[in-house]
């Protein structure tokens, strides 16, 4: 027998649960597993007493055995020979609870342990706690300008027929593939986006905490997508989700199908405990606390002063919030109340649903004329369903807006979903399910708005079509949709 200075080899008989009966197993070593991940590949489940896995040294291609030991603290709930790139399973000597504070540990036959021992806790979505600080608060009061019924007659210009209606709501599907891909019809017109594929398929199963199911607005802004989910249980309420797309490029999960994300959200419910990947996965997603938003789609990010805003509606149904959110903390920073009143005839009328902001701090609104809308109007050449747009600034710390007196006839689709500013073209998307306008701000502003600069895309066959809740685009250009029923984000293909 040839002995080694360092390690001692020994034979020795093992009945081991996957069958095996004769191993090599190490004696004493002074040598670290360097090669050895123990969290990788080990699967532990609160309220199970269950363990499996495989423990993998992808520098050894030997069988050799060693003594794996879980503990909670000082307690030790195993200790069990096991063969390093072999499946194993094992009972632990009861059921593992959510306050377990677990470490997993390899040893030689001296009980000398061979590796650090890794610490293993459940898998949970990184959450940020409720702030303390008290949000700073205004009341603007009336920041409308102008007058809505001024105009004896408004210009009307008349929009791409898109072949779907703001009277008829779109029949919605659900995406069943890791891929979905949307190419636009005949029916767009000077449409520069030619389709839609799937880039990131996001967590879909809704909890006590997030509502993954429904994902509403979202802003991003360099390497971080801010997506809105407003909650099941409290109204108006809801909570920013931060998604670090960088990181997950990084990690090989986007644009290419995979379901990591969805992988990991089953561990987060099932209570599973976290791999060194789930690991890393969990640091790419920063869940805020939750606070009154109202409707999540109302959000935009200017890019001016480095602010994240959302608009909603207060209790009050005539008044509205703008709301400026903490990027670190992703909660309210500051909230200011405002309404519309017509200067002329003093009367408020209901703010919109949606919120643009520009690269020069120009702010958008785009509301859709009701048949109450228009009986209100003194102009006789408006229609239910055509568009009006509001727009202004904040200035001097103060919200202002007015009316243009071009109306865009007709509107794209069933739900005003979304309102983006394309900064490089200098459009305003107005987003439907299923299709979009891109019209030029500063000419609707002006008056000088044609029906040939107006481009439309159009992605859906007759009435089916997913539910798009937002638009934007990233650091390069690209545009990207935040898509539901089967919540996913998806970017545009040339």
């Amino acid at each position: 027998m040839i002995i080694s200075k360092k390690i001692y080899l020994i034979v020795i008989a093992i009945i081991m649960s996957s069958g095996l009966t004769l191993q090599t197993v190490y004696g004493e070593t002074n040598q670290n597993l360097i090669s050895v991940n123990l969290k990788q590949y080990i699967q532990l489940q609160t309220g199970s007493d269950e363990i499996k896995g495989t423990i993998n040294d992808s520098q050894s291609v030997a069988a050799d055995a060693y003594t794996l030991v879980v503990k909670n603290k000082q307690e030790t709930l195993l200790k069990k020979i096991i063969v390093l790139n072999q499946p194993f399973e094992a009972q632990l000597s009861r059921k593992l609870k959510t306050q377990d504070q677990i470490t997993i540990q390899l040893e030689d036959q001296s009980g000398t342990p061979v590796i650090n021992a890794a610490k293993i806790a459940p898998t949970k979505w990184h959450v940020l706690n409720k702030p303390t600080n008290k949000v700073k608060t205004s009341n603007w009061g009336n920041v409308f300008k102008n007058s809505r019924i001024a105009p004896k007659k408004y210009q009307v210009v008349q929009a791409p027929k898109t072949g779907l209606s703001y009277l008829k709501k779109p029949h919605y599907i659900a995406s069943r593939r890791a891929v979905t891909t949307f190419k636009e019809t005949d029916r767009s017109v000077n449409n520069t986006i030619k389709g839609y594929q799937t880039a990131l398929l996001l967590p879909t199963q809704s909890t006590d905490l997030v509502n993954w199911q429904l994902p509403q607005g979202s802003v991003m802004h360099n390497q971080y997508l801010y997506v809105m989910y407003e909650s099941q249980e409290h109204k108006s309420y809801g909570r920013i989700v931060r998604y670090d797309i960088d990181r997950l490029k990084q990690l090989g999960i986007w644009q290419n199908g995979q379901d990591n994300l969805r992988q990991l959200e089953q561990k987060v419910n099932q209570h599973n405990f976290a791999t060194t990947t789930d690991e890393q996965l969990l640091q790419t997603i920063l869940v805020g606390p939750e606070f009154y938003m109202g409707h999540g789609q109302a959000v935009s990010f200017n890019k001016k002063y480095n602010q994240l805003w959302l608009v909603s509606l207060t209790k009050k149904s005539r008044q509205q919030q703008l709301t400026q959110v903490d990027l670190n903390k992703l909660y309210p920073k500051e909230r200011h109340k405002f309404i519309f009143k017509d200067t002329k005839n003093k009367q408020s009328f209901h703010g919109e649903h949606n919120l643009s902001i520009d690269d020069q701090g120009n702010v958008a609104m785009i509301g859709m004329i009701s048949d109450k809308t228009k009986k209100q109007l003194a102009a006789k050449n408006v229609q239910a369903g055509d568009l009006m747009l509001y727009h202004g600034y904040i200035h001097n710390g103060r919200l202002q807006m007015a009316i243009a007196n071009t109306v865009v006839r007709q509107k794209p689709g069933y739900f005003g979903q979304f309102l983006a500013a394309k900064n490089q073209t200098k459009q305003l998307f107005y987003l439907s399910d299923g299709v979009y306008y891109a019209l030029p701000a500063d000419k609707w502003a002006e008056g000088t708005l044609k029906q040939a600069d107006i481009n439309s895309g159009v992605y859906t066959e007759g009435y089916n079509t997913r539910e798009f809740e937002s638009q934007g685009w990233d650091s390069q250009g690209n545009s990207y949709l935040i898509v539901n029923r089967g919540s996913e984000v998806m970017q545009e293909t040339k």
